[in-house]
């Protein structure tokens, strides 16, 4: 599982110099962007968010809770070597959320903004997937560190789908601000992000405006 391989929608895999062309009936989806911690594959999908979105609506049960369940503790400021504490598998977060709040996320468009994006990820794109279904998640604050480290190869990678296609794939994550799903264990109405600009790691309050990536395993 080679950092910057492509995956197709039946799962193979392609190496960015080996990728010749989309192949509609067996089209790219997804870029292996590092292992989570049992070892496994992931993949981070080929488009991030087209806009800012807000991890929580200010006021919102969502801004004002603090998720215990999946509170990152973060030692140093850069993405590049800081070490966590905590939530480090993002695939169940969202979950976690529903569980502590059915309410306010049953009406997620409004109240979690980019959690919506991510979990409507695959309608917003079904017509280039060729039918396969992928459960995305938004990335722990470790695993979006992760892909910040390898952004290098991703971004090779999109480039190269890009140049064949460019609807199926943006040219770069590019440098914005962009969120985890993790929250921070300091205040109750801040998650953590990381700037792709310098690697910066920080809690920002939860009705910022910042990107959002999927990820999912493989």
């Amino acid at each position: 599982y080679t950092v910057g391989k492509i995956v197709l929608a039946d799962k193979t895999l392609k190496s960015k110099d080996e990728y010749a062309g989309i192949d509609s009936s067996n089209p790219p989806v997804a870029i292996i962007c590092g292992v989570n911690e049992y070892g496994a594959a992931i993949g981070i999908a080929l488009h991030i968010s087209p806009s800012d979105l807000r991890w929580a609506k200010s006021g919102s049960t969502g801004y004002n809770t603090k998720f215990e369940g999946i509170i990152c503790t973060v030692q140093g400021g850069n993405a590049s070597t800081a070490t966590f504490i905590g939530d480090i598998d993002g695939s169940d977060n969202w979950d976690y959320i529903c569980s502590i709040d059915p309410e306010g996320t049953a009406n997620a468009a409004e109240n979690y903004p980019a959690f919506h994006w991510v979990n409507t990820y695959n309608t917003t794109y079904a017509s280039q997937f060729s039918g396969a279904n992928i459960a995305w998640y938004m990335p722990s604050l470790a695993e979006l560190c992760g892909v910040y480290k390898n952004r290098e190869a991703i971004n090779a990678s999109l480039a190269k789908i890009h140049g064949h296609g460019n609807s199926y794939a943006d040219s770069s994550l590019g440098t914005s601000w962009f969120w985890s799903s993790s929250q921070a264990a300091y205040n109750d109405n801040n998650a953590w992000g990381v700037y792709f600009d310098y690697g910066n790691v920080s809690g920002l309050s939860k009705y910022d405006d910042c990107r959002v990536c999927c990820l999912a395993g493989f």
